[in-house]
């Protein structure tokens, strides 16, 4: 289900769940087969959330990298008209939190796109690194990512952060975040 917030004379997407999310990477795929290009894309964030581990139901946006990119954002541009999505619908801000050494797994093979998920670890990174202590959706998922991952101590979560980025990455604020989240777990 999408929820729309009507604004002047067109609609602006609110939230994607684990239906549409599916929904329109296979609309991509259709338009990128109609136009003869392959290509890959990486999920992070809420998308992950909502597909794999369904620890969320909805997401505003899908956070993804992907190749061709240029090419790629033409066709998602065409789905969001098509479709009364917001233009970004399907997006690469995220790219300024990707890690040199990311970690995807496989989530699906379709005709002419390969969609590849953040692992759980990767995610839990991810979600340190950009973590706002007033955004409730990412402390929620960093408290599903621990428990999923089964982290009792503060040095596990630090152990798995430092495996993707520097320690001085963090701000300080990630850690008492962290130190809750543990807290409240025990």
């Amino acid at each position: 289900m999408i929820w729309y917030i009507h604004i002047g004379d067109y609609m602006k997407q609110v939230f994607l769940n684990e239906k549409t999310i599916i929904k329109y990477l296979n609309i991509l795929n259709e338009e990128m087969k109609k136009n003869n290009l392959y290509g890959d894309i990486n999920l992070v964030g809420g998308a992950v959330m909502c597909l794999v581990s369904k620890s969320r139901n909805v997401t505003k946006d899908i956070d993804a990298v992907f190749e061709p990119k240029m090419k790629m954002y033409n066709l998602i541009e065409k789905i969001a008209q098509n479709n009364n999505l917001s233009k970004d619908w399907l997006n690469d801000s995220v790219k300024g939190y990707l890690s040199p050494v990311a970690d995807f797994a496989e989530y699906t093979k379709l005709s002419n796109l390969n969609v590849n998920v953040a692992t759980p670890e990767y995610m839990l990174a991810m979600k340190c690194l950009s973590a706002r202590s007033d955004n409730t959706n990412e402390k929620e998922d960093i408290k599903y990512l621990i428990k999923f991952l089964n982290l009792k101590k503060y040095e596990d979560v630090e152990k798995i952060i430092t495996k993707y980025y520097p320690a001085d990455a963090f701000f300080v604020k990630t850690k008492y975040i962290i130190m809750e989240v543990l807290e409240n777990e025990t």
